[in-house]
């Protein structure tokens, strides 16, 4: 059976148009439907019902749907993984990484590059456009450094660290000489968050509903880096994870502990599982796992 044909009818599938599964794929509509036929006639069964105007596939077609898209994508890490391999320690190297890793990644990057210095490393936020899984299953990156546990059957997800949460203020707020700080502490203050999308600000807000205090919301905002600003001038004050602000803090601000049984933050490392790597970039993984 020709692969080719194969990823011809996965992608009218997809498109649900042999015009736009065409033109998708820069080939002509007539060649595409010679394809889809040749293919029909391997199998010598029908894979689109042809009686209707709208796209539908036969219950054969759904099958051989479901079992040629797993095929594909099995042929497509191989395909990566054998190109890798073949580079040797010539690669871009693709990491998925949340904002606060980047203080402690430079430094595996130094390490990293004495070893293997021509190799590229790419940094992408993962947040925004797809989920760390489809990053991952797309092979759109290597691995993704994540605070996003990610229970799969496809996806390894390896514990890098937990770090407490803390409050950032300024150096002359009340909180800089409280003994104890707790979040029924927050009741009265103007809290800047990030966007309660990001799991970070879900998990603080989810601890304020566990300990039943209401916090007072000022600014949501989406960089964490905008956050230690607004505080800066003195506009509220935020929750933030500890590796946020143990580099480059302003000499204005302070970062004191937030106690609360609700308010820790796992860190993982989350790759796909059976991918096969090159040695130049499970070295890197190894770094990551033993100089967070």
């Amino acid at each position: 059976m020709d692969l080719r044909r194969m990823y011809y009818f996965n992608a009218t599938v997809k498109y649900r148009s042999f015009s736009r599964a065409a033109k998708a794929l820069h080939i002509s509509q007539p060649s595409l439907s010679n394809a889809i036929k040749t293919l029909e006639i391997e199998i010598n069964a029908p894979l689109i019902e042809r009686t209707t105007k709208q796209f539908q596939l036969t219950e054969l077609g759904q099958q051989f749907y479901e079992r040629s898209k797993s095929l594909l994508a099995q042929f497509e890490v191989m395909d990566t993984e054998l190109k890798e391999l073949a580079k040797g320690e010539h690669l871009e190297i693709r990491l998925g990484m949340i904002e606060s890793a980047n203080y402690w990644f430079s430094q595996v990057i130094t390490a990293y590059k004495k070893q293997y210095p021509h190799n590229q490393i790419t940094l992408m936020d993962t947040l925004y456009n797809q989920t760390v899984r489809q990053a991952l299953l797309g092979l759109n990156v290597h691995a993704v450094i994540t605070n996003q546990h990610i229970v799969d059957q496809e996806i390894k997800s390896e514990l890098l660290y937990t770090e407490p949460y803390i409050v950032l203020i300024k150096r002359d707020h009340p909180f800089a000489t409280k003994e104890k700080i707790s979040l029924v502490d927050f009741a009265e203050e103007s809290l800047i968050i990030g966007m309660p999308e990001f799991q970070t600000s879900a998990q603080i807000l989810k601890a304020f509903e566990q300990e039943n205090v209401t916090p007072h919301i000022q600014y949501k905002i989406e960089r964490f880096e905008m956050i230690k600003v607004l505080v800066d001038e003195g506009l509220g004050i935020a929750i933030l994870p500890q590796q946020y602000v143990t580099h480059h803090l302003s000499e204005r601000l302070l970062a004191r502990r937030v106690h609360s049984d609700f308010l820790n933050r796992n860190v993982y490392l989350s790759t796909m599982k059976d991918r096969t790597f090159p040695e130049s970039i499970l070295k890197l993984f190894e770094l990551i796992k033993t100089m967070n």
